[in-house]
């Protein structure tokens, strides 16, 4: 069966390696390309994302995105945090995005990607003929916990539809009960929130997890 080779292997190295203090960047080349890597510590110290130059040397117009995965049967937050990214993907104008709809091959092979490497190749070419997208993106819920303090860990990332080689990829946690986060929400409240909600004030974000999914997919796109 003709599969693609991703970049994942060499994505996940960096995470072990770059170093936990200060601003790092760094450069490999791989089959996909240069791989940029930069990892922030100092001001939030959870969140890195990468990359390719295919993506940076790509048009990227129509985007497909995949409901997210998680491996407890959690419904309701898989359907609140993709469409957190839907939205926050729309706003980012960056491209057209679409929802995938009744398109069960290629939401069971979501996992592949990230714990083999590998995505079949009949699969983007259904995702093109069916959806007429360049990229696809996909992603996993690491980490849940819906009761203050939250806790939303995501691995997120999109591929070319016609490589096949991962393009970008982010992996971060928000953890609500450390202060860089939580000064990270305040920052987000005092932006996206032009009016006072109610005497919660940024505490009204803590107590909705969709909108805590919306902060966090806020973040993370900014990647992009």
């Amino acid at each position: 069966m003709k599969i693609f080779h991703t970049t994942i292997t060499t994505i996940l190295f960096f995470f072990i390696v770059i170093s936990t203090s200060g601003c790092v960047t760094s450069e490999v080349a791989n089959m996909a390309g240069t791989v940029q890597s930069t990892l922030f510590t100092r001001k939030f110290d959870s969140i890195s994302y990468h990359k390719s130059e295919e993506y940076n040397n790509t048009s990227v117009q129509r985007v497909l995105l995949l409901p997210l995965t998680i491996e407890s049967r959690r419904d309701k937050v898989v359907d609140d945090v993709t469409e957190a990214f839907f939205i926050e993907l729309q706003k980012s104008a960056k491209f057209d995005i679409v929802e995938a709809r009744e398109f069960q091959d290629i939401l069971s092979q979501q996992k592949d990607v990230w714990t083999r490497g590998l995505i079949r190749a009949e699969t983007v070419v259904e995702a093109k003929k069916r959806y007429k997208v360049d990229a696809i993106i996909f992603g996993t819920i690491t980490q849940y916990q819906p009761y203050e303090p939250p806790v939303l860990g995501i691995k997120i990332g999109m591929f070319s539809a016609k490589s096949g080689n991962i393009m970008w990829s982010a992996d971060a946690i928000f953890d609500s009960s450390q202060a860089s986060v939580i000064k990270l929400l305040k920052s987000y409240h005092k932006k996206q929130y032009q009016r006072k909600q109610s005497l919660y004030d940024w505490n009204l974000i803590l107590l909705s997890m969709k909108r805590y999914a919306q902060f966090v997919a806020y973040h993370m796109i900014a990647t992009l």
